[in-house]
């Protein structure tokens, strides 16, 4: 029988220190701009479209630092890049 080699294993990087920062980082701009949000609503509920601002900025930091966290973008994951 002709049985085909195994895929090679992947050594997995380990998480790089800069990695730890950047995340680090956008993790607390995340979280300062939740704080801002809730102060601003808290303030009046008419800064209600200054507090959206403050969670859209809060949901990008809270994404970028997911993918820092995750051991950063791979761009040569794809065969066209």
């Amino acid at each position: 029988m002709n049985f085909s080699e195994p895929a090679p294993v992947e050594e997995r990087e380990s998480l790089h220190w800069t990695h730890l920062v950047n995340g680090g980082g956008l993790l607390a701009l995340a979280a300062i701009a939740v704080a801002g949000a809730r102060g601003t609503l808290g303030a009046s509920w008419l800064f209600a479209p200054v507090a959206l601002v403050f969670l859209g900025i809060a949901a990008l930091a809270g994404w970028g630092a997911a993918v820092q966290l995750s051991g950063g973008a791979q761009m040569d994951d794809h065969p066209w890049v």
